[in-house]
């Protein structure tokens, strides 16, 4: 073993690719229950005779994104089996308020201010 020698996939030796193909299935798993978290969220909402087809789909888009992104801080954080699923469910749910969530969180982390990508 070359300590320090990466994968092609980018990951170092010995370390979890974050795309092999367990984790592509996984990746699957997962935005099939954040989907179902969003769709679940849309079929309870009191708006349901106003939906469109454009609408809908836009929605699940944006449900499976916020699970993806559940599964990349779920498996950061060192998650593993139900909890992941739980955490990108959850998300798929609340997936315009988990995405501002993480997106405050991120510009507290990295110290963006708003406004500070704005030209002068």
């Amino acid at each position: 073993m070359n300590s320090g020698k990466k994968a092609i996939n980018g990951a170092k030796e010995g370390e979890e690719a974050m795309f092999n193909l367990e984790n592509i299935w996984d990746t699957v798993i997962t935005v099939l229950l954040a989907v179902a978290g969003g769709l679940a969220r849309l079929l309870n909402g009191k708006d349901r005779k106003r939906l469109k087809w454009s609408n809908v789909l836009s929605e699940l888009f944006v449900a499976g994104f916020a699970g993806i992104m559940a599964l990349m801080l779920a498996r950061a954080s060192g998650l593993t089996g139900d909890w992941v699923g739980l955490l990108c469910g959850i998300a798929g749910w609340t997936s315009p308020k988990i995405l501002y969530t993480l997106t405050k969180t991120t510009e507290k982390i990295f110290g963006f201010e708003e406004n500070s990508l704005k030209k002068d």
